[in-house]
């Protein structure tokens, strides 16, 4: 398998789009290829490609909070085709982007998984990271 990690470009809207769905976002709100094309301080979206198909996603954004003098990464979204999962695409995104969260400052690269996500779980356990702390949301429809 010929794997490539590389930064999205708008060439790859469908796949995104797609790659989402699977995850369990459909389309809504703004369209993807708008959001792709904004400038968006700090963020990185990586996409995996095999055999010159996408079929993967990870998108990170820089975090420098007042509090504390350090910086950290958090990965917002990361999906792995069904068709190539378990075959280091998810691993090989995640790398990725830890590489450029250090070289950027990061100290710590975070994310959330829902709870019902337990394959992906043990996939972030066997990738280095722990569970530490709950998350809280309040989400205004």
């Amino acid at each position: 398998m010929s794997l490539m990690i590389r930064p999205a470009g708008f060439d790859d809207v469908a796949a995104l789009q797609r790659l989402f769905v699977e995850l369990g976002y459909p389309p809504k709100g703004r369209d993807l290829a708008t959001r792709l094309q904004e400038t968006v301080p700090g963020r990185e979206v990586l996409v995996a490609q095999v055999e010159g198909t996408v079929v993967g996603v990870l998108v990170w954004q820089l975090q420098s909070p007042l509090h504390v003098d350090e910086r950290w990464g958090r990965v917002s979204a990361l999906v792995v085709s069904d068709t190539v999962r378990s075959q280091g695409v998810g691993a090989a995104l995640l790398a990725a982007a830890e590489q450029q969260a250090r070289a950027a400052g990061c100290v710590q690269l975070e994310l959330s998984s829902g709870e019902r996500r337990v394959d992906a779980h043990r996939f972030y356990a066997r990738e280095g990271y722990e569970e530490r702390r709950k998350r809280l949301v309040k989400r205004w429809e």
